[in-house]
């Protein structure tokens, strides 16, 4: 996109010695900095205009007698140019950014996601780099860009640093990934439940219902490259990768194939616009084409999305101040973020929706024994909790129920609300 934006005023092509003259620290005045290979590194020196020796450096080069070396510019507008040199062998390529300012040469740091530095040297060809300039008078961004043939076809990857004042820090905004042109968006990771199952949820009333009715998760792996709807139902799994993508403010089309059937694919996005409020399949059949949303929305209409409808019944409906028949007060409290876990008194609890009528839910000991709790709800203010005997059996434990119900009224409600 940049190339000639980049006050690459000169390039001398010598690959043992190149040389680029701009003006680096953006005082009105020209530099010349020559970057010369030799053992140990690459020798940068900073020179003016009559050739006086101003600032020099080492950058780092692959461990070779013979180095090939490349130097761009990216501007800073007003306050000057960085200079990106790259020192490659067939074996390994270098990259570091430098920039010259008060009559220093000082390297900055090219920082990934969590303030990590990118590694000084990598196999050569792995990735391709430039400098990109969003606007006239804006700071060049360097774009590392790396593409991969994968089982789900060509999946590139485009990284973004942007200048922030001593180093080069990730734009993940203007970071994309796609696979064969598909880009992978940064939405909000949830279980997409149906209308139904919803309500089932809201209703707080045999919540095994919900395990009738299909879900969906939109898979966004931008690690990997992929892309795609995944349907789970009581039939087992069905996953149809997206091949098609259009956005729009708060909407976004997708279209995705599983055998011979299309989806046409609506999502409606809340939140700051990347967080999937409602969407709704065509195309594929019942029971797969219905209208799905997260657990916290009715209708699109966003209260508090979750990551799923056990963490939706953890904080909506569980964590409060319960009172036993005798009067005595039970606290149930979150503990940490989603996937919740449950504090009651001094033991923590796992939370497992999967189980059979009559249980709504399963309270499981975090820890390797303990008692579980069976819970049936009766409404959003009462429900009744069974002791029950877990045997642990490979990731799912064997339970059964070891004792009689107890009824618990939430604190504050009715004495007489069933």
């Amino acid at each position: 996109m940049l190339a000639g934006l980049l006050l690459l005023l000169r390039l001398v092509s010598d690959p043992l010695a190149p040389t680029l003259t701009a003006d680096f620290d953006g005082d009105g005045r020209d530099e010349t900095l020559t970057a010369t290979p030799r053992r140990g590194g690459v020798r940068l020196e900073v020179r003016d205009a009559a050739g006086h020796r101003l600032a020099d450096a080492l950058a780092p080069s692959p461990a070779a007698d013979v180095v090939h070396v490349e130097l761009s510019a990216g501007s800073l507008g007003s306050s000057g140019a960085l200079v990106a040199v790259t020192a490659a062998t067939d074996a390994s390529e270098c990259v570091s950014v430098w920039r010259y300012r008060a009559g220093s040469l000082a390297r900055l740091p090219i920082l990934a996601a969590g303030g990590k530095a990118l590694p000084d040297c990598e196999h050569p060809g792995a990735w391709t780099e430039r400098w990109e300039q969003e606007a006239e008078g804006r700071p060049a961004a360097l774009v590392r860009e790396h593409t991969e043939k994968t089982e789900r076809g060509t999946f590139r990857i485009r990284d973004v640093f942007a200048f922030a004042g001593f180093s080069l820090e990730l734009d993940a905004k203007r970071s994309t990934r796609d696979i064969e042109g598909v880009p992978i968006p940064r939405w909000y990771d949830a279980v997409l439940y149906s209308t139904p199952a919803l309500e089932t949820l809201y209703a707080r009333f045999d919540l095994s219902r919900i395990r009738a009715e299909p879900t969906l998760a939109l898979v966004m792996d931008r690690e990997r490259g992929e892309f795609a709807l995944r349907f789970t139902g009581p039939g087992g799994s069905v996953t149809a990768p997206v091949d098609s993508y259009a956005a729009r403010a708060g909407e976004a089309t997708l279209g995705a194939k599983f055998a011979e059937k299309t989806a046409r694919v609506t999502v409606r996005l809340g939140g700051d616009g990347n967080v999937p409020i409602e969407v709704e399949v065509q195309g594929l059949g019942s029971p797969l084409d219905q209208v799905y949303g997260p657990a916290g929305s009715w209708h699109g209409r966003a209260r508090e999305v979750f990551p799923s409808a056990a963490d939706e019944v953890a904080s909506e409906q569980l964590a409060d101040t319960w009172v036993d028949p005798k009067g005595v007060p039970v606290s149930i409290a979150l503990d940490g973020a989603p996937p919740y876990r449950l504090k009651v008194g001094p033991d923590l609890y796992t939370l497992d929706l999967g189980v059979e009528r009559p249980l709504d839910l399963l309270l499981i000991p975090a820890a390797a024994s303990g008692r579980a709790w069976g819970i049936v709800l009766r409404g959003k203010n009462v429900m009744e909790r069974i002791p029950y005997l877990c045997v642990p059996a490979g990731d799912t434990p064997t339970c059964h129920a070891d004792g009689p119900p107890e009824r618990l009224r939430r604190f504050g409600a009715r004495a007489n609300v069933q």
